[in-house]
């Protein structure tokens, strides 16, 4: 298999001095996008020494129960967050430096995923959190955004697609309905 994974210009590889979690590895937010699903949304997160390694335990994790067909993985690190109980974040300012891409998500009630809500355009982190404040959360209907360069987002090849994903679509055991409860149980 191969994976998109793209390396910054002047990035280390991610090891264990980067480590945040028990096993020495660090953390990794997860995103699958469900079959028939349009966006990207958090699952949670794994550890692992790289982005590969990262793919690959995310979809032995997280892709046991639902059928996806996108996997993306991004180094906790990367993430930039704003919740609705801190301060607005500053305005854009006019910083002279090249804007970068950042992709955006959005959590729009407490108790809910992050859902991919698009991307956007800014210089830096704060100017990426107020744009995306701006965009995509009007009329107070988000409590938490979540920005991330999209050069540090790590996504499974869409060609090894079927060798990615179709493994877990042949065990229909995982699902409750696949077995026959005996009339004597009664109600489950």
């Amino acid at each position: 298999m191969s994976y998109d994974v793209p390396h910054m210009e002047g990035e280390a590889e991610v090891g264990f001095a980067a480590a945040d979690g028990d096993d020495g590895w660090p953390r990794w937010e997860v995103f699958v996008r469900q079959g028939g699903g349009l966006t990207h949304v958090y699952s949670e997160s794994v550890h692992a020494p790289d982005a590969e390694t990262a793919l690959l335990n995310a979809r032995d994790t997280y892709l046991r129960r639902i059928e996806g067909v996108s996997l993306w993985v991004t180094p906790a690190a990367a993430v930039t967050a704003w919740e609705s109980d801190q301060p607005d974040p500053a305005a854009p300012g006019e910083t002279g430096g090249e804007s970068i891409l950042w992709e955006v998500f959005v959590r729009h009630r407490r108790g809910l995923a992050h859902v991919h809500a698009g991307s956007l355009p800014a210089a830096t982190s704060g100017d990426a959190i107020t744009r995306a404040r701006q965009v995509y959360v009007t009329r107070d209907e988000g409590v938490s955004v979540w920005v991330i360069p999209s050069s540090r987002i790590y996504a499974a090849d869409p060609a090894d697609a079927e060798a990615m994903f179709a493994p877990f679509r042949d065990k229909e055991y995982r699902y409750p309905t696949y077995y026959d409860i005996p009339d004597e149980v009664g109600y489950m």
